[in-house]
Protein backbone atom coordinates (compact mmCIF):
# COMPACT_ATOMS: atom_id res chain seq x y z
CA UNK A 1 0.00 0.00 0.00
CA UNK A 2 1.21 3.66 -1.11
CA UNK A 3 0.64 6.43 0.86
CA UNK A 4 0.00 9.76 -1.20
CA UNK A 5 2.10 12.92 -0.34
CA UNK A 6 -0.24 15.59 0.96
CA UNK A 7 2.30 17.37 2.48
CA UNK A 8 3.96 18.49 -0.90
CA UNK A 9 0.43 19.13 -1.84
CA UNK A 10 -0.45 22.19 0.77
CA UNK A 11 1.87 24.48 -0.80
CA UNK A 12 0.38 24.15 -3.88
CA UNK A 13 -3.18 23.62 -3.05
CA UNK A 14 -2.42 27.38 -1.24
CA UNK A 15 -1.28 28.67 -4.74
CA UNK A 16 -4.43 27.61 -6.53
CA UNK A 17 -6.73 28.98 -3.80
CA UNK A 18 -4.81 32.17 -3.93
CA UNK A 19 -4.70 32.59 -7.62
CA UNK A 20 -8.76 32.00 -7.71
CA UNK A 21 -9.38 34.37 -5.14
CA UNK A 22 -7.06 37.14 -7.33
CA UNK A 23 -9.25 35.83 -10.28
CA UNK A 24 -12.32 36.76 -9.32
CA UNK A 25 -14.27 40.15 -10.48
CA UNK A 26 -13.22 43.11 -7.60
CA UNK A 27 -17.17 43.09 -7.33
CA UNK A 28 -17.88 39.83 -6.00
CA UNK A 29 -15.05 40.05 -3.55
CA UNK A 30 -16.14 43.61 -1.97
CA UNK A 31 -19.67 44.32 -1.46
CA UNK A 32 -21.18 48.53 -1.73
CA UNK A 33 -20.54 49.75 1.67
CA UNK A 34 -24.25 52.23 1.29
CA UNK A 35 -24.49 54.79 3.66
CA UNK A 36 -26.86 57.88 4.82
CA UNK A 37 -25.24 61.31 6.75
CA UNK A 38 -27.93 63.91 8.04
CA UNK A 39 -26.79 66.94 8.86
CA UNK A 40 -28.28 68.92 12.20
CA UNK A 41 -27.12 72.47 12.04
CA UNK A 42 -28.44 75.68 11.35
CA UNK A 43 -29.64 76.01 7.70
CA UNK A 44 -26.95 78.40 6.45
CA UNK A 45 -24.29 75.75 7.86
CA UNK A 46 -25.81 73.10 6.75
CA UNK A 47 -25.79 73.76 3.24
CA UNK A 48 -21.81 74.60 3.26
CA UNK A 49 -21.45 71.34 5.54
CA UNK A 50 -23.38 69.26 3.08
CA UNK A 51 -22.08 70.16 0.09
CA UNK A 52 -18.53 70.20 0.94
CA UNK A 53 -17.77 67.62 3.35
CA UNK A 54 -16.23 64.32 1.64
CA UNK A 55 -17.98 62.43 4.03
CA UNK A 56 -21.33 63.49 2.36
CA UNK A 57 -20.11 63.48 -0.91
CA UNK A 58 -18.84 59.54 -0.70
CA UNK A 59 -22.35 58.37 0.22
CA UNK A 60 -22.88 57.20 -3.47
CA UNK A 61 -19.37 55.99 -4.18
CA UNK A 62 -19.69 52.37 -5.37
CA UNK A 63 -16.04 51.64 -4.78
CA UNK A 64 -17.01 52.67 -0.36
CA UNK A 65 -15.52 49.75 2.10
CA UNK A 66 -15.08 49.63 5.87
CA UNK A 67 -11.33 51.14 5.59
CA UNK A 68 -12.21 54.06 3.63
CA UNK A 69 -15.53 54.63 5.56
CA UNK A 70 -13.38 54.44 9.21
CA UNK A 71 -11.45 57.12 7.89
CA UNK A 72 -14.04 59.66 6.50
CA UNK A 73 -16.04 58.84 9.96
CA UNK A 74 -12.82 60.16 12.13
CA UNK A 75 -11.72 62.88 9.77
CA UNK A 76 -15.69 64.49 9.24
CA UNK A 77 -15.33 66.14 12.09
CA UNK A 78 -11.89 68.04 11.72
CA UNK A 79 -13.19 69.07 8.33
CA UNK A 80 -16.44 70.23 9.82
CA UNK A 81 -14.41 72.56 12.31
CA UNK A 82 -12.34 73.70 9.55
CA UNK A 83 -15.48 74.70 7.24
CA UNK A 84 -17.44 76.52 10.28
CA UNK A 85 -13.93 78.75 10.95
CA UNK A 86 -14.28 79.82 7.07
CA UNK A 87 -17.70 81.59 8.55
CA UNK A 88 -16.50 82.92 11.63
CA UNK A 89 -17.31 80.02 14.26
CA UNK A 90 -13.97 79.29 16.02
CA UNK A 91 -15.62 77.35 18.99
CA UNK A 92 -17.92 74.96 17.47
CA UNK A 93 -19.07 71.90 19.05
CA UNK A 94 -19.75 69.03 16.85
CA UNK A 95 -20.44 65.28 17.23
CA UNK A 96 -21.35 62.68 14.73
CA UNK A 97 -23.69 59.87 16.01
CA UNK A 98 -24.30 55.98 14.52
CA UNK A 99 -28.07 56.40 14.56
CA UNK A 100 -28.34 52.84 13.10
CA UNK A 101 -25.81 50.16 12.09
CA UNK A 102 -27.72 48.38 9.74
CA UNK A 103 -28.44 50.14 7.56
CA UNK A 104 -25.46 52.76 8.38
CA UNK A 105 -27.10 56.14 9.31
CA UNK A 106 -24.96 58.57 10.77
CA UNK A 107 -26.00 61.82 11.86
CA UNK A 108 -23.58 64.72 12.15
CA UNK A 109 -24.55 67.35 15.42
CA UNK A 110 -23.45 70.64 15.02
CA UNK A 111 -23.61 73.70 17.63
CA UNK A 112 -22.05 76.71 16.40
CA UNK A 113 -21.67 78.89 19.36
CA UNK A 114 -21.26 82.47 18.60
CA UNK A 115 -19.57 83.81 15.62
CA UNK A 116 -16.15 85.77 16.14
CA UNK A 117 -17.02 89.61 14.81
CA UNK A 118 -14.38 92.22 13.74
CA UNK A 119 -13.13 94.03 16.19
CA UNK A 120 -10.64 96.63 14.44
CA UNK A 121 -9.84 96.23 11.10
CA UNK A 122 -6.26 98.06 9.69
CA UNK A 123 -5.35 99.20 6.12
CA UNK A 124 -2.41 100.73 4.90
CA UNK A 125 -1.05 101.90 1.63
CA UNK A 126 2.43 102.04 1.28
CA UNK A 127 5.34 102.68 -0.83
CA UNK A 128 6.09 105.34 -3.34
CA UNK A 129 1.41 105.18 -3.76
CA UNK A 130 1.74 106.98 -0.20
CA UNK A 131 3.37 110.45 -1.71
CA UNK A 132 1.13 110.39 -4.81
CA UNK A 133 -0.98 113.51 -4.90
CA UNK A 134 -4.52 111.22 -5.49
CA UNK A 135 -3.22 108.99 -2.01
CA UNK A 136 -5.99 110.11 -0.13
CA UNK A 137 -8.42 109.40 -2.64
CA UNK A 138 -7.15 105.58 -3.03
CA UNK A 139 -7.06 105.09 0.48
CA UNK A 140 -10.70 106.35 0.82
CA UNK A 141 -11.57 103.89 -1.95
CA UNK A 142 -9.73 100.71 -0.62
CA UNK A 143 -11.76 101.99 2.89
CA UNK A 144 -14.84 101.96 1.13
CA UNK A 145 -14.70 98.48 -1.16
CA UNK A 146 -13.15 96.75 2.38
CA UNK A 147 -16.13 93.72 2.99
CA UNK A 148 -15.13 93.43 6.32
CA UNK A 149 -15.62 96.41 8.26
CA UNK A 150 -16.07 96.45 12.40
CA UNK A 151 -18.64 94.74 13.85
CA UNK A 152 -18.98 92.12 11.11
CA UNK A 153 -19.06 88.47 10.95
CA UNK A 154 -15.30 87.03 10.31
CA UNK A 155 -15.85 85.03 6.87
CA UNK A 156 -12.59 83.98 5.01
CA UNK A 157 -13.82 84.31 1.60
CA UNK A 158 -14.68 88.07 2.42
CA UNK A 159 -11.51 88.10 3.93
CA UNK A 160 -9.67 86.92 0.73
CA UNK A 161 -11.68 88.92 -1.73
CA UNK A 162 -10.92 91.85 0.50
CA UNK A 163 -7.18 91.54 -0.04
CA UNK A 164 -7.61 90.49 -3.77
CA UNK A 165 -9.43 93.77 -4.07
CA UNK A 166 -6.96 96.34 -2.38
CA UNK A 167 -4.19 94.93 -4.84
CA UNK A 168 -6.31 94.83 -7.63
CA UNK A 169 -6.94 98.49 -7.05
CA UNK A 170 -3.31 99.49 -6.96
CA UNK A 171 -1.99 96.91 -9.88
CA UNK A 172 -4.51 98.29 -12.64
CA UNK A 173 -4.16 101.94 -12.27
CA UNK A 174 -0.37 102.76 -12.03
CA UNK A 175 1.08 100.27 -9.41
CA UNK A 176 1.24 96.86 -11.52
CA UNK A 177 4.02 95.91 -9.36
CA UNK A 178 1.87 96.32 -6.01
CA UNK A 179 2.19 93.40 -4.03
CA UNK A 180 0.73 92.05 -0.30
CA UNK A 181 3.08 93.15 2.46
CA UNK A 182 1.26 91.91 5.21
CA UNK A 183 -1.77 90.12 5.81
CA UNK A 184 -2.27 88.72 9.34
CA UNK A 185 -6.31 87.27 10.90
CA UNK A 186 -6.22 87.66 15.31
CA UNK A 187 -8.70 85.83 16.20
CA UNK A 188 -9.56 84.91 19.67
CA UNK A 189 -11.89 82.25 19.85
CA UNK A 190 -12.40 83.16 23.92
CA UNK A 191 -13.92 86.77 23.37
CA UNK A 192 -15.04 85.99 19.59
CA UNK A 193 -13.22 88.89 18.39
CA UNK A 194 -10.99 89.37 15.33
CA UNK A 195 -8.45 91.53 14.51
CA UNK A 196 -7.49 92.44 10.60
CA UNK A 197 -4.21 93.95 9.48
CA UNK A 198 -3.45 94.51 5.86
CA UNK A 199 -0.41 96.03 4.17
CA UNK A 200 -0.30 96.67 0.37
CA UNK A 201 3.04 97.87 -0.83
CA UNK A 202 2.53 100.07 -4.09
CA UNK A 203 6.13 99.06 -5.81
CA UNK A 204 7.14 101.68 -7.94
CA UNK A 205 5.00 103.39 -9.88
CA UNK A 206 4.99 102.17 -13.88
CA UNK A 207 4.50 104.10 -17.22
CA UNK A 208 3.60 102.40 -20.64
CA UNK A 209 7.13 102.58 -22.84
CA UNK A 210 7.30 102.05 -26.32
CA UNK A 211 4.65 100.34 -28.40
CA UNK A 212 5.66 97.53 -30.43
CA UNK A 213 4.04 96.36 -33.29
CA UNK A 214 4.52 92.73 -35.27
CA UNK A 215 2.44 91.14 -38.15
CA UNK A 216 2.26 94.25 -40.38
CA UNK A 217 2.78 93.53 -43.89
CA UNK A 218 0.15 95.64 -45.58
CA UNK A 219 -0.67 98.61 -43.15
CA UNK A 220 1.57 101.19 -42.12
CA UNK A 221 2.06 101.46 -38.57
CA UNK A 222 0.61 104.67 -37.72
CA UNK A 223 -2.07 102.68 -37.68
CA UNK A 224 -1.95 100.63 -34.68
CA UNK A 225 0.36 102.94 -32.87
CA UNK A 226 -2.37 105.69 -33.09
CA UNK A 227 -4.92 104.04 -31.96
CA UNK A 228 -3.98 104.30 -28.18
CA UNK A 229 -5.11 106.76 -26.15
CA UNK A 230 -1.47 106.60 -24.51
CA UNK A 231 1.97 107.29 -25.22
CA UNK A 232 5.18 106.68 -23.68
CA UNK A 233 5.36 108.34 -19.67
CA UNK A 234 1.85 107.87 -19.77
CA UNK A 235 0.94 106.21 -16.48
CA UNK A 236 -0.20 102.53 -17.04
CA UNK A 237 -3.91 101.59 -16.67
CA UNK A 238 -5.19 98.36 -17.56
CA UNK A 239 -7.87 99.73 -19.11
CA UNK A 240 -5.89 101.54 -20.76
CA UNK A 241 -4.80 98.39 -22.32
CA UNK A 242 -8.23 96.78 -22.87
CA UNK A 243 -9.45 100.16 -24.38
CA UNK A 244 -6.81 99.73 -27.21
CA UNK A 245 -7.36 96.03 -27.88
CA UNK A 246 -10.76 96.92 -28.18
CA UNK A 247 -10.38 99.55 -31.04
CA UNK A 248 -7.82 97.55 -32.56
CA UNK A 249 -10.68 94.76 -32.64
CA UNK A 250 -13.19 97.03 -33.98
CA UNK A 251 -11.09 98.52 -36.96
CA UNK A 252 -11.50 96.86 -40.76
CA UNK A 253 -7.56 96.33 -40.80
CA UNK A 254 -7.43 92.98 -38.76
CA UNK A 255 -8.48 89.82 -37.88
CA UNK A 256 -6.49 89.33 -34.65
CA UNK A 257 -5.04 91.33 -32.61
CA UNK A 258 -3.28 90.28 -29.50
CA UNK A 259 -1.85 93.33 -26.95
CA UNK A 260 -0.04 92.36 -24.00
CA UNK A 261 2.64 93.89 -21.34
CA UNK A 262 5.41 91.58 -19.77
CA UNK A 263 6.51 93.81 -16.38
CA UNK A 264 9.97 91.51 -16.00
CA UNK A 265 11.00 93.96 -18.95
CA UNK A 266 9.89 96.90 -17.20
CA UNK A 267 13.15 99.74 -17.54
CA UNK A 268 13.29 103.16 -16.32
CA UNK A 269 9.89 102.79 -14.60
CA UNK A 270 8.07 102.03 -18.09
CA UNK A 271 6.75 99.01 -19.89
CA UNK A 272 6.63 98.09 -23.28
CA UNK A 273 3.62 97.43 -25.20
CA UNK A 274 3.50 94.71 -27.42
CA UNK A 275 0.84 94.35 -30.06
CA UNK A 276 0.49 91.33 -32.30
CA UNK A 277 -1.59 91.60 -35.47
CA UNK A 278 -3.09 89.50 -38.71
CA UNK A 279 -4.36 91.55 -41.35
CA UNK A 280 -7.41 91.32 -43.37
CA UNK A 281 -7.18 92.40 -46.96
CA UNK A 282 -5.75 95.69 -48.19
CA UNK A 283 -8.95 95.84 -50.90
CA UNK A 284 -12.71 94.21 -50.58
CA UNK A 285 -15.45 93.86 -53.74
CA UNK A 286 -18.57 92.97 -52.05
CA UNK A 287 -21.79 92.14 -54.83
CA UNK A 288 -25.43 91.49 -53.61
CA UNK A 289 -28.94 90.58 -54.52
CA UNK A 290 -31.69 92.45 -52.45
CA UNK A 291 -35.48 92.22 -52.76
CA UNK A 292 -37.96 94.08 -51.81
CA UNK A 293 -42.16 93.39 -51.44
CA UNK A 294 -43.50 94.89 -54.39
CA UNK A 295 -41.80 96.03 -56.35
CA UNK A 296 -39.25 93.41 -57.01
CA UNK A 297 -34.92 92.74 -56.90
CA UNK A 298 -31.84 94.73 -56.79
CA UNK A 299 -28.39 94.72 -56.74
CA UNK A 300 -25.77 96.24 -55.36
CA UNK A 301 -22.19 96.73 -55.68
CA UNK A 302 -19.77 97.79 -53.08
CA UNK A 303 -15.90 98.39 -53.64
CA UNK A 304 -13.66 99.10 -50.04
CA UNK A 305 -9.76 100.18 -50.13
CA UNK A 306 -8.45 100.06 -46.95
CA UNK A 307 -4.92 101.38 -47.49
CA UNK A 308 -5.43 104.70 -49.63
CA UNK A 309 -2.12 106.57 -50.01
CA UNK A 310 -0.24 103.72 -48.20
CA UNK A 311 -1.69 106.10 -45.09
CA UNK A 312 -4.57 103.29 -43.75
CA UNK A 313 -7.44 105.38 -45.58
CA UNK A 314 -10.80 104.14 -46.38
CA UNK A 315 -12.32 104.59 -49.58
CA UNK A 316 -15.29 103.05 -50.46
CA UNK A 317 -17.62 103.14 -53.50
CA UNK A 318 -21.53 101.56 -53.34
CA UNK A 319 -23.75 101.39 -56.52
CA UNK A 320 -27.16 100.53 -55.86
CA UNK A 321 -30.19 99.94 -58.10
CA UNK A 322 -33.53 98.79 -57.60
CA UNK A 323 -36.64 99.63 -59.16
CA UNK A 324 -37.45 102.28 -56.61
CA UNK A 325 -34.21 103.55 -55.82
CA UNK A 326 -30.74 104.16 -57.42
CA UNK A 327 -27.97 105.40 -56.09
CA UNK A 328 -23.95 106.06 -55.93
CA UNK A 329 -22.23 106.81 -52.42
CA UNK A 330 -18.76 107.73 -51.97
CA UNK A 331 -16.66 107.47 -48.48
CA UNK A 332 -13.69 107.95 -47.11
CA UNK A 333 -12.15 107.42 -43.33
CA UNK A 334 -9.44 108.05 -41.51
CA UNK A 335 -8.04 105.79 -38.73
CA UNK A 336 -9.18 106.61 -34.95
CA UNK A 337 -6.59 108.54 -32.85
CA UNK A 338 -5.10 108.40 -29.46
CA UNK A 339 -7.84 111.07 -28.62
CA UNK A 340 -10.36 108.49 -29.78
CA UNK A 341 -11.94 110.10 -32.47
CA UNK A 342 -12.08 109.07 -36.17
CA UNK A 343 -13.50 111.17 -39.06
CA UNK A 344 -15.06 110.70 -42.39
CA UNK A 345 -16.00 111.94 -45.79
CA UNK A 346 -19.67 111.18 -47.63
CA UNK A 347 -21.12 112.31 -50.68
CA UNK A 348 -23.91 110.82 -51.82
CA UNK A 349 -26.33 111.20 -55.30
CA UNK A 350 -30.10 109.22 -55.32
CA UNK A 351 -32.84 109.23 -57.44
CA UNK A 352 -35.84 107.84 -55.23
CA UNK A 353 -39.29 106.77 -57.11
CA UNK A 354 -41.07 105.65 -53.83
CA UNK A 355 -44.81 105.89 -52.98
CA UNK A 356 -45.89 108.47 -56.33
CA UNK A 357 -42.72 110.48 -55.04
CA UNK A 358 -39.95 111.41 -56.93
CA UNK A 359 -36.76 112.98 -55.76
CA UNK A 360 -33.27 113.52 -56.91
CA UNK A 361 -30.52 114.36 -54.45
CA UNK A 362 -27.13 115.13 -53.89
CA UNK A 363 -26.01 114.85 -50.43
CA UNK A 364 -22.15 115.39 -48.19
CA UNK A 365 -21.41 115.22 -44.63
CA UNK A 366 -18.36 115.55 -42.59
CA UNK A 367 -18.88 113.34 -39.50
CA UNK A 368 -16.49 112.85 -36.21
CA UNK A 369 -16.80 109.74 -34.58
CA UNK A 370 -16.23 108.03 -31.38
CA UNK A 371 -16.66 104.85 -30.30
CA UNK A 372 -16.12 103.31 -26.60
CA UNK A 373 -17.03 99.98 -25.26
CA UNK A 374 -20.56 99.45 -27.11
CA UNK A 375 -21.50 103.22 -27.31
CA UNK A 376 -21.05 105.13 -30.45
CA UNK A 377 -21.47 108.58 -30.51
CA UNK A 378 -20.79 110.88 -33.45
CA UNK A 379 -21.34 114.48 -34.74
CA UNK A 380 -21.47 116.05 -37.93
CA UNK A 381 -21.75 118.98 -40.72
CA UNK A 382 -24.42 117.62 -43.17
CA UNK A 383 -25.60 119.67 -46.55
CA UNK A 384 -28.74 118.37 -48.64
CA UNK A 385 -29.92 119.49 -51.84
CA UNK A 386 -33.06 117.77 -53.21
CA UNK A 387 -35.86 118.00 -56.01
CA UNK A 388 -38.93 117.03 -55.13
CA UNK A 389 -41.59 115.54 -57.94
CA UNK A 390 -45.45 114.68 -56.58
CA UNK A 391 -47.88 112.86 -59.31
CA UNK A 392 -45.65 113.78 -62.35
CA UNK A 393 -45.67 117.74 -61.06
CA UNK A 394 -42.65 119.36 -60.24
CA UNK A 395 -42.32 120.96 -57.12
CA UNK A 396 -39.89 123.40 -55.38
CA UNK A 397 -36.13 122.64 -55.04
CA UNK A 398 -35.40 122.01 -51.06
CA UNK A 399 -32.01 122.33 -48.99
CA UNK A 400 -30.67 121.74 -45.76
CA UNK A 401 -27.36 122.29 -43.47
CA UNK A 402 -27.49 120.74 -41.03
CA UNK A 403 -25.25 119.98 -37.78
CA UNK A 404 -26.48 116.51 -36.61
CA UNK A 405 -25.51 114.76 -33.25
CA UNK A 406 -26.08 110.84 -32.97
CA UNK A 407 -25.57 108.40 -29.97
CA UNK A 408 -26.20 104.58 -30.34
CA UNK A 409 -25.12 101.82 -27.28
CA UNK A 410 -25.56 97.87 -28.42
CA UNK A 411 -25.77 96.43 -25.00
CA UNK A 412 -26.15 93.22 -26.44
CA UNK A 413 -25.36 89.42 -25.63
CA UNK A 414 -24.47 88.62 -29.32
CA UNK A 415 -24.70 91.22 -32.09
CA UNK A 416 -25.53 89.00 -35.12
CA UNK A 417 -27.91 86.32 -32.83
CA UNK A 418 -28.80 88.62 -30.04
CA UNK A 419 -31.23 86.69 -27.43
CA UNK A 420 -30.46 89.32 -24.22
CA UNK A 421 -30.03 93.10 -24.28
CA UNK A 422 -30.92 96.36 -25.39
CA UNK A 423 -30.06 98.68 -28.86
CA UNK A 424 -30.57 102.41 -28.26
CA UNK A 425 -30.16 104.94 -31.24
CA UNK A 426 -30.99 108.68 -30.86
CA UNK A 427 -30.19 111.32 -33.38
CA UNK A 428 -31.10 115.08 -33.31
CA UNK A 429 -29.95 117.22 -36.18
CA UNK A 430 -30.85 121.08 -36.69
CA UNK A 431 -30.56 124.30 -39.88
CA UNK A 432 -28.30 126.32 -38.93
CA UNK A 433 -31.32 128.99 -39.19
CA UNK A 434 -31.94 129.91 -42.74
CA UNK A 435 -28.21 129.49 -44.10
CA UNK A 436 -28.37 127.38 -46.91
CA UNK A 437 -31.59 125.63 -45.84
CA UNK A 438 -35.03 126.53 -47.73
CA UNK A 439 -37.12 126.25 -43.60
CA UNK A 440 -35.69 126.50 -40.52
CA UNK A 441 -36.54 123.15 -38.32
CA UNK A 442 -35.30 120.41 -36.10
CA UNK A 443 -35.24 116.69 -36.48
CA UNK A 444 -35.37 114.51 -33.57
CA UNK A 445 -35.53 110.50 -33.71
CA UNK A 446 -35.00 108.01 -31.22
CA UNK A 447 -35.39 103.91 -31.77
CA UNK A 448 -35.85 101.23 -28.71
CA UNK A 449 -34.60 97.50 -29.33
CA UNK A 450 -34.99 95.26 -26.34
CA UNK A 451 -34.40 91.44 -26.32
CA UNK A 452 -35.37 89.07 -23.69
CA UNK A 453 -35.11 85.42 -23.25
CA UNK A 454 -36.41 83.45 -20.22
CA UNK A 455 -34.55 80.32 -21.07
CA UNK A 456 -32.76 79.48 -24.42
CA UNK A 457 -35.60 77.06 -24.99
CA UNK A 458 -38.26 79.06 -24.66
CA UNK A 459 -37.23 81.28 -27.05
CA UNK A 460 -36.90 85.37 -27.67
CA UNK A 461 -39.17 88.54 -27.47
CA UNK A 462 -38.05 91.12 -29.03
CA UNK A 463 -39.84 94.58 -28.63
CA UNK A 464 -38.92 97.65 -30.67
CA UNK A 465 -40.48 101.62 -30.73
CA UNK A 466 -39.60 104.42 -32.47
CA UNK A 467 -40.51 107.67 -31.89
CA UNK A 468 -39.61 110.65 -34.41
CA UNK A 469 -40.55 114.38 -34.64
CA UNK A 470 -39.79 117.33 -37.40
CA UNK A 471 -39.99 120.75 -35.52
CA UNK A 472 -40.86 123.28 -37.67
CA UNK A 473 -43.24 126.48 -39.41
CA UNK A 474 -42.76 125.92 -43.02
CA UNK A 475 -42.43 121.55 -43.35
CA UNK A 476 -43.55 122.25 -46.64
CA UNK A 477 -39.84 123.82 -47.31
CA UNK A 478 -38.40 120.44 -45.58
CA UNK A 479 -36.39 118.21 -47.83
CA UNK A 480 -38.33 114.59 -47.96
CA UNK A 481 -35.90 112.65 -46.78
CA UNK A 482 -35.98 114.17 -43.68
CA UNK A 483 -39.30 113.97 -42.97
CA UNK A 484 -41.22 110.56 -41.86
CA UNK A 485 -43.00 107.66 -43.69
CA UNK A 486 -42.86 104.14 -42.49
CA UNK A 487 -44.26 100.61 -43.74
CA UNK A 488 -42.39 97.65 -44.75
CA UNK A 489 -39.78 94.69 -43.79
CA UNK A 490 -38.03 96.39 -41.06
CA UNK A 491 -40.92 99.13 -39.91
CA UNK A 492 -44.79 98.20 -40.08
CA UNK A 493 -44.81 94.74 -42.23
CA UNK A 494 -48.33 94.44 -43.85
CA UNK A 495 -48.00 97.54 -45.52
CA UNK A 496 -46.02 98.55 -48.77
CA UNK A 497 -42.45 99.75 -48.35
CA UNK A 498 -42.66 103.43 -46.60
CA UNK A 499 -46.59 103.18 -48.19
CA UNK A 500 -47.71 104.85 -44.33
CA UNK A 501 -47.41 109.06 -44.26
CA UNK A 502 -50.00 111.74 -45.76
CA UNK A 503 -51.74 111.16 -48.04
CA UNK A 504 -51.29 113.27 -51.57
CA UNK A 505 -52.58 113.97 -54.87
CA UNK A 506 -52.73 110.49 -57.00
CA UNK A 507 -52.69 107.84 -54.28
CA UNK A 508 -48.72 109.20 -53.45
CA UNK A 509 -47.87 109.59 -49.91
CA UNK A 510 -46.11 112.11 -48.53
CA UNK A 511 -43.70 112.59 -45.26
CA UNK A 512 -44.90 113.78 -42.21
CA UNK A 513 -43.52 115.64 -39.15
CA UNK A 514 -44.38 112.98 -36.61
CA UNK A 515 -43.80 108.95 -36.45
CA UNK A 516 -44.64 106.62 -34.07
CA UNK A 517 -44.21 102.65 -34.59
CA UNK A 518 -44.04 99.82 -32.31
CA UNK A 519 -43.43 96.04 -32.59
CA UNK A 520 -43.44 92.78 -30.34
CA UNK A 521 -42.25 89.73 -31.92
CA UNK A 522 -41.77 86.13 -30.31
CA UNK A 523 -39.62 84.25 -31.70
CA UNK A 524 -39.86 80.42 -30.99
CA UNK A 525 -36.90 78.44 -31.97
CA UNK A 526 -37.46 75.06 -34.07
CA UNK A 527 -33.83 73.94 -34.27
CA UNK A 528 -30.31 75.15 -33.83
CA UNK A 529 -30.26 77.67 -36.46
CA UNK A 530 -34.46 78.21 -37.21
CA UNK A 531 -36.91 80.05 -35.56
CA UNK A 532 -40.54 80.69 -36.11
CA UNK A 533 -41.34 84.24 -35.52
CA UNK A 534 -45.05 85.40 -34.42
CA UNK A 535 -45.21 89.60 -34.31
CA UNK A 536 -47.76 92.66 -34.23
CA UNK A 537 -47.14 96.13 -35.36
CA UNK A 538 -48.07 99.18 -34.88
CA UNK A 539 -47.27 102.33 -36.35
CA UNK A 540 -47.91 105.72 -38.91
CA UNK A 541 -46.84 109.01 -39.46
CA UNK A 542 -48.92 111.87 -39.54
CA UNK A 543 -48.57 116.00 -39.52
CA UNK A 544 -49.41 116.19 -35.85
CA UNK A 545 -50.22 114.32 -33.06
CA UNK A 546 -53.79 115.16 -32.88
CA UNK A 547 -53.86 113.59 -36.62
CA UNK A 548 -51.63 110.57 -35.93
CA UNK A 549 -53.73 106.74 -35.66
CA UNK A 550 -52.16 103.46 -35.60
CA UNK A 551 -52.19 101.03 -38.20
CA UNK A 552 -51.85 97.42 -36.88
CA UNK A 553 -50.78 94.20 -38.92
CA UNK A 554 -50.50 91.01 -37.75
CA UNK A 555 -48.39 88.08 -38.92
CA UNK A 556 -45.73 85.19 -38.97
CA UNK A 557 -42.62 84.31 -40.22
CA UNK A 558 -38.96 82.36 -40.26
CA UNK A 559 -35.80 82.83 -39.39
CA UNK A 560 -32.48 81.52 -40.00
CA UNK A 561 -29.73 82.14 -38.80
CA UNK A 562 -27.37 81.76 -42.20
CA UNK A 563 -23.57 81.72 -42.61
CA UNK A 564 -23.92 85.25 -43.75
CA UNK A 565 -26.28 86.87 -41.86
CA UNK A 566 -29.97 86.27 -39.87
CA UNK A 567 -32.42 85.72 -43.23
CA UNK A 568 -35.88 86.58 -42.11
CA UNK A 569 -38.86 85.68 -44.40
CA UNK A 570 -42.17 87.25 -42.65
CA UNK A 571 -45.92 87.12 -44.26
CA UNK A 572 -48.22 89.93 -42.21
CA UNK A 573 -51.53 91.30 -42.82
CA UNK A 574 -52.28 94.81 -42.74
CA UNK A 575 -55.76 96.66 -40.72
CA UNK A 576 -56.75 98.97 -42.93
CA UNK A 577 -56.72 97.58 -46.18
CA UNK A 578 -56.99 93.51 -45.36
CA UNK A 579 -54.18 92.79 -47.84
CA UNK A 580 -51.44 90.01 -47.28
CA UNK A 581 -47.73 90.95 -48.22
CA UNK A 582 -44.48 89.02 -47.40
CA UNK A 583 -40.98 90.25 -47.30
CA UNK A 584 -37.27 88.97 -47.64
CA UNK A 585 -34.89 90.72 -46.02
CA UNK A 586 -31.49 89.75 -44.69
CA UNK A 587 -29.62 91.35 -41.44
CA UNK A 588 -30.61 92.85 -38.38
CA UNK A 589 -32.48 95.94 -38.07
CA UNK A 590 -30.37 97.81 -36.29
Amino acid sequence: MTSFPFGRLAPFCRRVLLAAALSLPVGHAWAALPYTVEIAAPDDLGELLTGSLELVASQNDPDMDEMQLDALLREAPGQAQALLETEGYFGAKIRLDEESREPRRYRLVVEPGEPVLIDDVTLRLTGPVSSAPDFHPRLARALELWPLPTAARFRQAEWDSGKRVLLRQLQVDGYPLARIATSRADVDPVTHRATLTVEVDSGAPVAFGPINVSGLKRYPEDVVVGMARFRPGTPYTLQGLLDYQAALEQSPYFSSVVVSTDMSRIADGRVPVDVAVEELPRQKLTLGLTFEAGEGFGTRVGYDHYNLFKRGYIGSILLEHKPSEQAIKFGLSFPRQADGYSHSLNAAFKHTDIQGVETDSVEGGLWRIRTSGNIESRIGLEYLLEQETVADTLSQDNQALLASYGWTRRQLDDVRRPRSGTLIDLQVSSTLGDTLSSAAFVRGYGKLVHYWSPQKKWGTLVSRIELGEVFTNNADRVPTSRLFRTGGATSVRGYEYLGLGLPGPDDSVLGGRVLAVGSLEYQIPVSRDWSLALFHDAGNAADSWQDFSLQHSNGVGLRWMSPVAPLALDIAKAQNDGKIRWYLSLGLAF
